[in-house]
């Protein structure tokens, strides 16, 4: 272990300082906290909507079902949010323009 570092064994001088617990780290630790496994957005909705190659899904379903990243599952559930509204939209504009029309025409055949 390298005197002072906090780096080797668990991670914290053997002194037990709290100063070195605060600054201990692992792997996982850093690969969570940084989110380099995350995949991009892009590949995420790839995922979801079944395009992407079969390495390429294995690897992201792991990563959301089995490791259960949160990072993931919220950015998951938030392009399926966007991309519901997205849908809703031009239908309630349709809507909007059938009804209009329909008012349009009733009227003019009253006269």
């Amino acid at each position: 272990m390298n005197e002072g570092t906090g780096w080797a064994g668990t991670g914290a001088d053997d002194d037990g300082s709290d100063e070195d617990r605060a600054l201990a780290f692992t792997v996982s630790t850093v690969w969570r906290e940084q989110r380099v496994s995350c995949p991009h957005l892009d590949i995420l909705r790839a995922w979801r909507d079944g395009a992407l190659a079969a390495e390429a899904a294995e690897f992201v379903a792991f990563h959301v079902q089995e490791a259960g990243c949160p990072y993931c599952s919220a950015s998951l559930d938030e392009l399926t949010a966007r991309d519901d509204d997205a849908r809703e939209a031009p239908m309630q504009d349709l809507r909007d323009r059938i009804l209009r029309s329909t008012v349009g025409a009733l009227r003019s055949q009253r006269k």
